[in-house]
C-alpha cells in the first residue's frame, strides 16, 4: 500500500504563523525556548485563536498596566509638590493652580507634539509598536519628572544652595553639576530597560533614536510646563516685574523654540550609544558604548547649562545656534535612513542568492517611498489585503536585520528557527500580499466622488 507524504505547510493563525498548525509532536520547547530567550528572539507562536487571551498572556499587556498607574501616581506627587505655597525670607509664592497648569500645557503642547512627530516620522524601517512610544513620553512626562525634581532639590541641599525666591535646585551649581547627570540617568532609563526585555526589537540607530527622543519630550513638555507656569505665578505676585504675559511669551519662545533640540539632542547621544552596543559582538564594546553615549549627553547637557547661566547670548545668536543644531540633526537621522536602506538591501540579497526571495523584494523593501505607497493602495484594495501587505514588509524586514544579527554573530543557532517561521510565513501572505510597487495605482472611484459633489449642489 503506498502513503501519499505532504510536506510541511505553514499555516496562519491570528497569533501568528505555525507549522502544520501546531508544534512538532514530542517536541520539548523549553530547551529551544531559552536559546530564543538568550538570543532575545520571540517565542514559537502557541497556536492560541483567542484574541482576549493572547491579550491577558502578553507580559507587556501587564508591564503597560503597572507603568501607567506608576506614571498617574508620580504625575501626582509632582502636582502635590508643585501645588504647595513656597515660603521664603522674602515672603510667600503660591504654588502653582491648576488652571495656571492647563494654560501653560497648551503653550509647551506644539512644541512637544511637533518633535514627537518628528522622531516617529524616522523611524520607519521597523517601527516599534506605538505603545512603546508612548511609554517612552510617558515615562520621560512623569517619572524622569518626579526623579529629577526629587534628586535635584536633594543635591541642592547638599550644595548648600541659599535660599531664594524659586526652586534652588534652579541655581547655577546644581543645574551645571547636578541635573545633567540626573536628569539624563532619569530619562534613558525605560531606554535600557527596553533594551533588556526586547532586545531584539531595537535594531537601528533610528528605532533608540526614536524611543530616546520621545522620551526627553516628554520631559521637556512636563517641565517646560512647570517654568512657564511658575514664570507666571512669580510675576502675579511681585511688584515691578511688568507685563507678566509677554516675559511668558518670550520664555515660551526661547524654550518652546529655540533651546527646544536641547533636551532630544543630548539624550539622542545615549540612544546611539545602547545600539552600538546591542549590535556589537565584543562584550567591552557592549560595556563601554552605552557608557560612553551616556557620558557624552550628560556633559553635553553640562555645556549647555553652564553657557547658559553664566553669559547673555543675543537672540541672534540663539537663533543661529538653533538653526545649526537642527542641521546637525537632520543630517544625522537622514544619514542612518541611507545606512539603514544599505543593510536591509544587502541582507535581503542573501536571500536572493539562496533562492529563497525575488531580486524585487530587495529594491520594493529597502526604500522607503515604495514600501509606503505599496501600504497605500493595499489599504485602497480592503483591510484582508492591506493586513497581509503589512505582515509582510514587516517579515521582511525582521528577516534582514535577523541575517545581519546572525552575520554579526549576535545571534546563535537559534535564530535558524526563527528565519524559517519567517520565510514560511512570506511564502503564505504571498497570495494575498501586495509586492511590487512599480505599476501599481490607486484606484480612486472619481465618478463616484463626482456624483456626490453634483448631488449634495
Amino acid at each position: 500500500m503506498s502513503t501519499t507524504q505532504t510536506s510541511p505547510a505553514w499555516q496562519s493563525t491570528n497569533s501568528g504563523w505555525t507549522l502544520n498548525g501546531q508544534l512538532e509532536p514530542g517536541a520539548d520547547v523549553r530547551p529551544e525556548r531559552r536559546a530564543r530567550s538568550l538570543s532575545g528572539l520571540p517565542p514559537r507562536p502557541t497556536g492560541e485563536t483567542n484574541r482576549w487571551m493572547r491579550l491577558l498572556t502578553n507580559p507587556w499587556t501587564w508591564i503597560s498596566v503597572v507603568l501607567f498607574q506608576l506614571y498617574a501616581v508620580t504625575l501626582y506627587l509632582v502636582w502635590r509638590q508643585l501645588s504647595a505655597d513656597q515660603v521664603f525670607p522674602e515672603g510667600v509664592i503660591p504654588g502653582l493652580d491648576w488652571a495656571t497648569l492647563k494654560q501653560c500645557a497648551g503653550y509647551a503642547a506644539p512644541t512637544a507634539a511637533v518633535w514627537a512627530l518628528v522622531f516617529i516620522a524616522f523611524d520607519r524601517f521597523r517601527p516599534m509598536r506605538p505603545l512603546f512610544w508612548l511609554l517612552a513620553f510617558g515615562w520621560g512626562a512623569c517619572m524622569s519628572i518626579w526623579i529629577s525634581l526629587n534628586v535635584n532639590s536633594w543635591a541642592a541641599s547638599l550644595l548648600n544652595v541659599t535660599a531664594s525666591p524659586g526652586d534652588p535646585a534652579a541655581q547655577a551649581r546644581p543645574a551645571v553639576f547636578v541635573a545633567p547627570f540626573v536628569e539624563e540617568a532619569a530619562k534613558t532609563t525605560f531606554l535600557f530597560l527596553l533594551a533588556v526585555l526586547v532586545r531584539y526589537r531595537i535594531v537601528s540607530a533610528l528605532q533608540s533614536v526614536c524611543l530616546a527622543g520621545l522620551a526627553a519630550v516628554g520631559f521637556a513638555f512636563t517641565e517646560n510646563i512647570v517654568y512657564y507656569a511658575r514664570a507666571m505665578v512669580y510675576g502675579s505676585v511681585t511688584i515691578g516685574t511688568g507685563d507678566v504675559e509677554e516675559a511668558v511669551q518670550q520664555l515660551v519662545f526661547l524654550r518652546g523654540v529655540i533651546t527646544s533640540f536641547g533636551h532630544p539632542l543630548f539624550t539622542m547621544l545615549t540612544g546611539v550609544g545602547l545600539v552600538i552596543g546591542l549590535r556589537a559582538r565584543s562584550k567591552l564594546v557592549r560595556i563601554l558604548a552605552p557608557l560612553t553615549g551616556f557620558c557624552l549627553s550628560a556633559f553635553g547637557h553640562m555645556a549647555f547649562n553652564g553657557m547658559s547661566s553664566i553669559s547673555q547670548m543675543s537672540m541672534t545668536r540663539l537663533v543661529i545656534q538653533f538653526v545649526i543644531v537642527i542641521a546637525i540633526i537632520a543630517f544625522f537621522l537622514f544619514r542612518q535612513i541611507f545606512k539603514e536602506r544599505k543593510r536591509i538591501a544587502t541582507r535581503l540579497g542573501d536571500y536572493v542568492r539562496m533562492g529563497r526571495l525575488d531580486s524585487r523584494d530587495v529594491v520594493n523593501h529597502s526604500v522607503l517611498w515604495r514600501r509606503a505607497w505599496i501600504l497605500i493602495v493595499a489599504a485602497r484594495r480592503g483591510w484582508r489585503t492591506f493586513q497581509a501587505t503589512r505582515q509582510r514588509i514587516r517579515a521582511v524586514t525582521e528577516l534582514a536585520y535577523l541575517r545581519d544579527a546572525m552575520v554579526r554573530g549576535i545571534v546563535d543557532e537559534a535564530g535558524h528557527e526563527r528565519e524559517k517561521e519567517l520565510l514560511g510565513q512570506l511564502a503564505v501572505l504571498r497570495g494575498t500580499a501586495l509586492t511590487e510597487a512599480t505599476g501599481l495605482r490607486l484606484d480612486i472611484p472619481w465618478r463616484r466622488l463626482a456624483f456626490w459633489r453634483r448631488r449634495r449642489a
